[in-house]
């Protein structure tokens, strides 16, 4: 992991857990949840497929209990 990156524990718990992305953009992201850093930027796995989200475009991230 690039040294600079700092993650906050708050969201490590939440790697490998189902989570829905709202983007500003109103569209809806569901898979699991690989990582998250400070600005948003987001990695999620959906279908076995990684898409990469900039933190920018995300509204919300909310974990599917």
């Amino acid at each position: 992991m690039n040294a600079d990156v700092q993650i906050s524990k708050q969201f490590e718990e939440y790697f490998g857990e189902d989570a829905i992305l709202k983007l500003k953009n109103g569209d809806e992201i569901e898979g699991k949840l690989v990582t998250v850093d400070n600005f948003l930027n987001t990695v999620i796995d959906v279908n076995d497929e990684l898409k990469v989200i900039k933190g920018g475009k995300v509204l919300f991230i909310s974990i599917k209990q």
